[in-house]
């Protein structure tokens, strides 16, 4: 196997690995759906979303990531959670 290949196989499992956190991710998300319709709270919360996205900015600033490219990440997170906790309010 050549090198090109070798690497394309380790984004591949990267990337496999990614979705599995997403997925334990929105289990998370969908957990504190539920607690927030037991307490009675809104599904959104815009200062845990600021928050969040705050973390995310300092953490490309400081692993040399395109800002952009994690806020994007963030954002399409925030949207799926949002999403699931919907889902689990019907």
């Amino acid at each position: 196997m050549d090198e090109l290949e070798t690497l394309r196989l380790k984004i591949n499992e990267i990337t496999v690995d990614i979705f599995r956190l997403i997925k334990k991710r929105l289990e998370l998300a969908r957990a504190i759906g539920r607690i927030k319709a037991l307490k009675g709270l809104p599904i959104k919360d815009e200062e845990a979303e600021r928050r969040l996205l705050s973390t995310v900015r300092k953490t490309c600033e400081d692993l040399r990531i395109f800002p952009e490219l994690g806020e994007a990440l963030a954002k399409l997170l925030i949207k799926y959670s949002i999403k699931v906790q919907e889902e689990s309010d019907n």
